[in-house]
C-alpha cells in the first residue's frame, strides 16, 4: 500500500516536472542553432577558427585568435550556414561579431553587404531572404546584430560577395570572408510547433507548408478551399522565384526589400520590395547607372572641389557629347541614367558659371530634348520619389543656365528647335519692338491644323535702355506629360477614381522669358495663349495661370489672371516674368462661386446683422418693462446670430495658419449651433405656454408656475460643447475644414455634424408651429371667424413663427447640392432677411414691446397710439352698410347662442380665456369677452 502511494507521488512528480519543462520550453525561445552542425566556405582560416565555434555558446573571449570564433579565408564570395538537424519555427537570429584589438576597419570592409537566409536545404536560392546589409558602414557596424525572421527552416545560412563588373559603395572591401564569434537562431524549443507561445501545432508533418503564427497550412490541395484553410492574403509568407529584366529575384520574406546586381550593362545594386501582400513591386533601378556617366560624373566633382584644373573646357564638352551619344541612343532612358544625367547637367551648369568657359549650347539644348522626352515619364516619376530632381529641378538649371549666357553683351543669336524643346537666345529694344516666342511660323505645334499653338507676347515697354538687351525665350512641349505623371501609383489604385478628380495637373507646354535686365513690373502685361494638353471640359475643370515661383518652390497665381479660356485653349496676362503654364483644377463649390450670389450674400449677412444688433438694442433699453424667459432667449439668439455671421464674413478666408483655420471652423460652428439650439429652444417655450397649455392646463400652468429659463440656457450653450468638440475629434486631421476657407467639409463628412442638428432642430420647429396652428383654429373664436380672418390669423403666426425658429435653413440644407441654384438663392435670400423678421415680430409688432418703448420715451408712445388708431379707422371704414345691415340677424342669432352656452357651463370660459391668450399673450386680463376678441382681431 506505501509502495503505491509512493510509486502514484514518484509518477505524479514527474508528471509536474514534465509539465513544468513543456510549459517553461512553450512560452519562451530557445536557441536551436547551439552545438549543431556547421560548414563554411571558404575554409578556415586555421585551426582555431572553424566553423563550429559559432555554435559553441561561448561568448567569454571574442577574440578572432580566442579559439572561440570562426572565419573563413578572402574570396569572392563567403558561406556560413548551420544545420538545425530538423524544420524548426524561427523568431529572430542573433551575430555576434569579433571586438578586439585585431578587429580593424579594413577588416570590416570585407564584412559589410551580407545577407541571412533561412532554408530548408543548404541552397540560399532554396530559402527566404531574412535580411541584406545595406544601412552599415565601417563606423556603425555592430559588434552584435539581431534580426526577426518569423518562417520555419532548417538551414540557417549567413551570406556574402562580391561580384565582378558590380560597383560597390566606396567603403566596401574588393573581396569578402566571414568571421562569427556566435550565430543563435531563437525559436520553438519542438519541431511542428508554431506561434508565439510555440503551442499550436503544424498542420502539414515536416511543417514545411504551415504558417510560422497560425500554424495554417500555406500550400494547395484541390480538395479544399481557401476559407477551408483559413488562409488570410496578408499574412502569405514570402515573394516567389522570379525573373525579370535579366535579374533572378530570389524568394524574400514580406515586407523585405532585395538587392541584386543592376544588368550588366549598368553598375550598382538594383533593389526590389515584397510587399505585405506576399507580391512583388517593381524593380527600382535608380541605383543603376551607365559606367561611363558615373566616371563622368566624378570628373567634373573634381574639377568644382578644385582637386584638377586640367582641359576644364575639353572635359565639359566631352561629357555633353557623351550624354548626348548615351539619351539618343535609347527610346527610353532608364531612372539611374535620368538621374545620373540631371546631376550632371546641374555640375556642368555649376563649372560654367565658376569658370565662365564657353560650352556647346546646341550639344546642352540636344540633352534636354533627349531628357524631356514623353517616354520617359514613368523614369521621371521613379526619379521624383526616390529623389529630390524632379522636373523642377531641370527648370531651375536652365534658369540659370539662362541667366549665364545673358550675361555676355556680345552673343550670337541662337535657334534650337527640337521635338521637345524649343529656344531663342537674342537681342531687342523693348521700348521700340516687342517680343513674340515662338514665331508665327515656327512649327511648334504637329501637322494637325486642330491643334492649339503656344506662343508668348511681351509688348513694347517703357525704358530708359538706350542699348537693346538680351533674352533667352524656352517652350518646353512636353513638360506637362512628365509633370502629370503621378508618383504616388499605390495611392491612386485605391483611390484613383476620387483623386484623379481632386488633384491638380499642368494642361500645357511650359513658355519661360528671361531679360538681362529686370523689366519689373511690366505695363501693358506679358500676353500669353496657350494651348491645352487635354480639351478641358467646362463643367469639369478650371484653368488656373501660374508661374513657378523658385523661391516657395511651387506653382503662383501671384500677378497673373486668367483673361479667355475655352475648351481648348486659355489665355493669360502676367506682369512678370519667368516659367508659366496652365493648372486644370476641379470645380468645387468653395472655389467655384457666383460672384452675384456672393455679393448678395454678404450684404444679405451685413443687413441681418443690422436689424438683429437693433432688436437686441432695443430689448436692453427697455428691458424693465419687457422682461420674460421667451425675451431672455430671444436675446441669446439676436446675440449668437450677430457674433456668429460677424465671425463668417470677416474670419472664414483665413487660412493661411491652420492650427487657426481649425480654431476659427470650430468657434463658427460652434455658434451656429447655439443660435439653432436657441431657435429651438424658443420653439419648446411656445409649445410648453401654449400647446400643453391648452391640452393639459393643469401641466402647462405647472410649467409657467416658475421660471425654466436657466435649464434652456443650459442646454442652448451646453449641447453644442459637445457637438463641437466631438465633430473636432473625430476629424482632427482628417480634413475638418476646406481647403480654401475655415468652415466644416462636406468632402470629409465634419459638415455632417452640423447638417444632421439643424435637420432635426428644424423638423422639431415644424411639428411646433403646426401644433400652435391647431390650436389657433380649434379655439372656439377662430372657428366662428370667417375664412379671411382665419387665413390671416394662420399667416399672421406662421409669419412671426418661421423666421425666429429658424426654419428657412431647410434652404440651406437643400442648397448644399452645387447644382440645386434655385435653392441657393432661396436660402440666401430667407437668411439675409431674418434679422429684418426678427425685428419686424418681435420689435413693430409686438405690443407689449411698442408699450415698453412707450414707457422708456413717451414721445415715441404718441406716435405708435396713432398709428393703432389709423389702422381701426381704415378697418372699420371698409365695412359697408349694406353688409352690416344684412349680417344684423345674423350676429344677434350668434351673440344669443354664445351667452346660453356662457351660463351651461364655466368650464368654456376658461377655454375661450385659454384660447385668448393663446392669440395674444399681452391682453389684459380684466378685459371682457367682446373686447379681447376685438383686439385679436386688429
Amino acid at each position: 500500500m506505501v509502495s503505491i502511494v509512493f510509486g502514484d507521488r514518484q509518477n505524479m512528480f514527474k508528471t509536474i516536472i514534465c509539465l513544468n519543462f513543456w510549459f517553461s520550453s512553450s512560452f519562451a525561445y530557445v536557441n536551436l542553432a547551439l552545438s549543431r552542425p556547421t560548414y563554411q566556405y571558404p575554409k578556415s582560416y586555421d585551426y582555431k577558427t572553424n566553423s563550429r565555434n559559432a555554435v559553441d555558446g561561448r561568448k567569454s573571449d571574442l577574440d578572432i585568435i580566442g579559439g572561440q570564433c570562426s572565419r573563413t579565408y578572402i574570396g569572392q564570395n563567403a558561406t556560413w550556414w548551420v544545420n538545425l538537424t530538423s524544420i524548426y519555427s524561427i523568431h529572430d537570429i542573433r551575430v555576434y561579431y569579433p571586438n578586439d584589438s585585431y578587429w580593424q576597419v579594413w577588416e570590416k570592409m570585407h564584412l559589410l553587404g551580407f545577407s541571412i537566409y533561412v532554408s530548408n536545404t543548404t541552397s540560399k536560392s532554396d530559402g527566404v531572404l531574412c535580411y541584406t546589409d545595406d544601412d552599415f558602414t565601417v563606423d556603425t557596424f555592430p559588434d552584435v546584430f539581431d534580426t526577426p525572421c518569423p518562417v520555419n527552416g532548417q538551414y540557417v545560412i549567413y551570406y556574402n560577395e562580391r561580384l565582378p563588373n558590380v560597383t560597390y559603395r566606396n567603403y566596401f572591401g574588393r573581396s569578402v570572408f566571414n568571421s562569427l564569434c556566435e550565430v543563435e537562431v531563437y525559436g520553438c524549443p519542438v519541431s511542428g510547433y508554431n506561434g508565439d507561445d510555440c503551442y499550436i501545432s503544424c498542420s502539414d508533418p515536416d511543417c514545411r507548408k504551415s504558417h510560422v503564427k497560425t500554424g495554417t497550412c500555406q500550400g494547395r490541395d484541390s480538395r479544399y478551399t481557401d476559407h477551408q484553410y483559413g488562409l488570410d492574403p496578408k499574412e502569405l509568407m514570402s515573394c516567389k522565384d522570379e525573373q525579370i529584366d535579366r535579374i533572378l529575384w530570389n524568394t524574400t520574406i514580406v515586407g523585405k526589400t532585395l538587392k541584386q546586381p543592376c544588368p550588366s550593362y549598368q553598375k550598382g545594386v538594383a533593389s526590389r520590395l515584397c510587399d505585405e501582400h506576399g507580391e512583388w513591386e517593381p524593380p527600382n533601378f535608380i541605383n543603376c547607372t551607365n559606367e561611363a556617366l558615373m566616371n563622368a560624373s566624378a570628373l567634373l566633382e573634381r574639377i568644382i572641389e578644385n582637386e584638377t584644373q586640367d582641359q576644364i573646357q575639353e572635359t565639359v564638352n566631352n561629357t555633353l557629347r557623351l550624354m548626348k551619344n548615351l539619351t539618343s541612343m535609347t527610346s527610353r532612358i532608364s531612372a539611374g541614367d535620368l538621374s545620373s544625367s540631371l546631376s550632371v547637367l546641374e555640375k556642368i551648369v555649376t563649372v560654367t558659371n565658376a569658370t565662365g568657359l564657353a560650352i556647346e549650347k546646341e550639344v546642352f539644348y540636344a540633352v534636354i530634348d533627349n531628357i524631356l522626352s514623353s517616354d520617359n515619364s514613368n523614369s521621371w516619376t521613379i526619379v521624383s520619389k526616390e529623389t529630390e530632381k524632379d522636373p523642377t529641378f531641370l527648370l531651375n538649371n536652365m534658369d540659370r543656365f539662362s541667366k549665364i549666357t545673358l550675361q555676355n553683351d556680345n552673343i550670337t543669336a541662337t535657334k534650337f528647335n527640337g521635338s521637345n524643346f524649343e529656344l531663342v537666345i537674342n537681342q531687342t529694344k523693348t521700348d521700340e519692338t516687342g517680343i513674340r516666342f515662338p514665331e508665327e511660323q515656327s512649327n511648334n505645334v504637329s501637322q494637325n491644323s486642330e491643334e492649339i499653338p503656344t506662343f508668348l507676347e511681351l509688348p513694347k515697354q517703357a525704358s530708359n535702355d538706350i542699348k537693346a538687351i538680351n533674352f533667352v525665350a524656352v517652350l518646353y512641349k512636353t513638360m506637362s506629360d512628365i509633370l502629370g505623371s503621378d508618383s504616388n501609383s499605390k495611392e491612386k489604385k485605391g483611390k484613383h477614381a476620387k483623386m484623379s478628380e481632386r488633384r491638380f495637373f499642368v494642361n500645357s507646354p511650359i513658355l519661360s522669358l528671361t531679360t538681362q535686365t529686370d523689366l519689373g513690373v511690366l505695363d501693358p502685361p506679358l500676353n500669353l495663349m496657350f494651348g491645352h494638353t487635354v480639351k478641358n471640359k467646362s463643367t469639369d475643370m478650371h484653368a488656373v495661370c501660374v508661374s513657378w515661383d523658385f523661391n516657395l518652390k511651387k506653382w503662383s497665381q501671384e500677378g497673373c489672371t486668367v483673361n479667355q479660356t475655352y475648351r481648348r485653349r486659355t489665355v493669360c496676362q502676367c506682369n512678370h516674368l519667368t516659367n508659366f503654364a496652365i493648372l486644370m483644377r476641379p470645380y468645387t463649390q468653395v472655389t467655384e462661386e457666383n460672384p452675384f450670389l456672393k455679393t448678395m450674400s454678404l450684404v444679405g449677412v451685413a443687413l441681418s446683422i443690422a436689424f438683429t444688433f437693433l432688436t437686441s438694442l432695443v430689448y436692453v433699453l427697455t428691458w424693465r418693462f419687457v422682461r420674460s424667459d421667451k425675451n431672455v432667449m430671444m436675446l441669446n439668439i439676436c446675440g449668437s446670430l450677430i457674433l456668429s455671421n460677424a465671425m463668417f464674413i470677416s474670419l472664414v478666408e483665413q487660412t493661411a495658419n491652420e492650427v487657426a483655420c481649425v480654431a476659427i471652423t470650430a468657434i463658427i460652428h460652434y455658434l451656429f449651433l447655439v443660435t439653432f439650439f436657441s431657435m429651438l429652444g424658443l420653439g419648446v417655450y411656445y409649445f410648453m405656454s401654449i400647446t400643453v397649455n391648452y391640452y393639459a392646463l393643469y401641466v402647462g400652468n405647472n410649467f409657467k408656475s416658475k421660471s425654466r429659463v436657466h435649464w434652456f440656457l443650459g442646454g442652448i450653450w451646453g449641447i453644442p460643447v459637445i457637438i463641437t468638440s466631438t465633430n473636432l475629434g473625430a476629424f482632427w486631421g482628417k480634413g475638418y475644414h476646406l481647403k480654401s476657407y475655415c468652415w466644416l467639409s462636406i468632402e470629409s463628412g465634419s459638415l455632417y455634424s452640423f447638417i444632421i442638428p439643424v435637420c432635426l432642430i428644424s423638423l422639431i420647429n415644424i411639428l411646433i408651429i403646426v401644433s400652435l396652428l391647431r390650436v389657433l383654429f380649434t379655439s372656439s373664436i377662430v372657428a366662428r371667424s370667417s375664412l379671411q380672418r382665419k387665413a390671416s390669423s394662420g399667416l399672421r403666426s406662421l409669419g412671426t413663427l418661421l423666421p425666429v425658429l429658424g426654419v428657412t435653413w431647410l434652404f440651406g440644407i437643400l442648397a448644399v447640392n452645387e447644382h440645386a441654384v434655385v435653392f441657393q438663392y432661396l436660402f440666401v435670400i430667407e437668411n439675409s432677411f431674418q434679422g429684418f423678421f426678427i425685428f419686424l415680430s418681435q420689435v413693430l409688432l409686438d405690443k407689449k414691446v411698442r408699450q415698453g418703448i412707450g414707457n422708456r420715451y413717451p414721445s415715441l408712445s404718441t406716435i405708435f397710439s396713432l398709428a393703432e388708431q389709423r389702422t381701426k379707422e381704415t378697418s372699420l371704414g371698409t365695412r359697408s352698410p349694406s353688409t352690416s345691415k344684412s349680417n344684423e340677424p345674423l350676429m344677434k342669432r350668434k351673440k344669443k347662442s354664445l351667452l346660453k352656452r356662457f351660463q351651461q357651463t364655466k368650464e368654456k370660459k376658461s377655454e375661450l380665456s385659454m384660447s385668448e391668450k393663446t392669440m395674444c399673450t399681452n391682453c389684459p386680463q380684466s378685459v371682457s369677452h367682446e373686447k379681447r376678441n376685438e383686439t385679436n382681431s386688429d
